[in-house]
């Protein structure tokens, strides 16, 4: 992935002789409330003006072939995931579930849609269990 923009957060600020203007701040890419609320506080302390609102812009990126080179989810066959059949199902992270893309290829597709087991496969969530024995 080649980065053509990076991240960057605009801030508009009214300066007290009543202008107002939008900067891009020069350090802080990504803002939330928590930033907004120090950097209203900060600013007002130190008489520069008032915050008035802020908008983070996203990176842009150009993606390369690299990039898209994925793995069946059954067999583990190398695939591209632009052209590879997907899914979404359930997986563990940690103590949480979440949905994560599986990609299969042609022959795992067609396996599992005769088995009719793709359905079951995506509503199907992993137990806490652990999946072997630990050996002491």
């Amino acid at each position: 992935m080649k980065t053509i923009s990076p991240r960057k957060t605009e801030v508009t600020i009214k300066r007290p002789d009543g202008t107002v203007e939008t900067i891009i701040h020069p350090k802080i890419d990504y803002f939330t409330d928590n930033t907004l609320a120090q950097m209203r506080k900060a600013m007002t302390a130190a008489g520069k003006g008032d915050v008035l609102s802020y908008r983070n812009i996203d990176a842009v990126v150009e993606m390369e072939d690299a990039d898209y080179k994925t793995r069946c989810t059954r067999c583990n066959t190398s695939l591209d995931s632009r052209t590879a059949y997907g899914q979404k199902e359930w997986s563990r992270f940690g103590n949480n579930k979440v949905q994560v893309i599986a990609h299969y290829c042609k022959s795992c597709h067609t396996l599992l849609n005769a088995m009719d087991q793709l359905d079951e496969r995506a509503g199907h969530v992993p137990s806490y269990e652990p999946t072997h024995k630990e050996d002491y």
